[in-house]
């Protein structure tokens, strides 16, 4: 999942790192449904400070993903760290990986300029034979490929671009707009041949499937997206909200 990213706050590099060190203690547990290791066991592990660890906690601790009590152990709430990957919710891929205490990388697999599919063609409401921009991307967290992207974002002439822009900015620029919302759909398949390889995994491994179309304010489609994510290396959630009466 991708989008414009913002300006973000300079962190100090050590913190950042600490930070994803101990988020990976923090899945670790959550896995296995046991306490976080005791603050001597994580500040030998991790080469810290306890003055440094107690910071980098409390900022886990104020999101609700870290349960802290004078003289208990320290638990982890599964549900809290569910929340910090949420399909309702847009991230580049990249910034989620990361707040999840991943070292993330992206490579550009290919891009083109050819005519969309049928399908999409007919998705977005275009005529058919129209052109395109198409960027397939992969996504590795610690070296795990994690998700593989195709982004298409139509065009009605000759357009210059950079495949490794976000392609929400190229979609932007060559509409003069950008995308507002999504309308994005889940759902499974099963890797081919072709898929199995970028993911560097078994022919038939089951992945979870997301196609989604960019909007902008006016109504126009401006992009087409098919992302496949394996759930072995990042799961997601999605919060529903329950209409009243509840006791209907």
């Amino acid at each position: 999942m991708s989008y414009i990213p913002l300006p973000r706050p300079r962190q100090d590099p050590a913190h950042t790192r600490l930070q994803h060190e101990l988020l990976r203690f923090v899945r670790d547990a959550a896995a296995a449904h046991a306490p976080l290791p005791g603050e001597l066991e994580l500040t030998a592990r991790l080469g810290c400070s306890r003055q440094q660890l107690r910071n980098a906690m409390s900022e886990l601790e104020r999101q609700g993903i870290l349960r802290r009590r004078q003289g208990a152990v320290t638990t982890v709430d599964p549900i809290a760290l569910r929340m910090s990957v949420r399909l309702e919710e847009q991230y580049e891929h990249s910034e989620l990986l990361d707040r999840l205490g991943f070292r993330s990388d992206v490579d550009v697999l290919g891009s083109e300029v050819t005519e969309l599919p049928a399908s999409v063609s007919a998705l977005m409401e275009l005529p058919a034979a129209t052109r395109g921009i198409g960027i397939r991307k992969r996504w590795r967290a610690d070296g795990a490929v994690a998700m593989v992207a195709h982004d298409v974002v139509p065009i009605a002439g000759d357009v210059e671009f950079d495949p490794e822009e976000s392609v929400f900015t190229i979609a932007a620029r060559v509409w003069g707009e950008p995308v507002i919302w999504e309308v994005s759909t889940p759902g499974v398949a099963a890797l081919d041949a072709s898929l199995a390889e970028l993911f560097e995994r078994p022919v038939g491994t089951p992945v979870m499937t997301l196609e989604f179309v960019g909007i902008g304010a006016s109504g126009r489609r401006l992009l087409y997206s098919i992302e496949h994510h394996d759930p072995d290396v990042v799961s997601y959630s999605l919060v529903r909200t329950v209409r009243p009466p509840w006791n209907a």
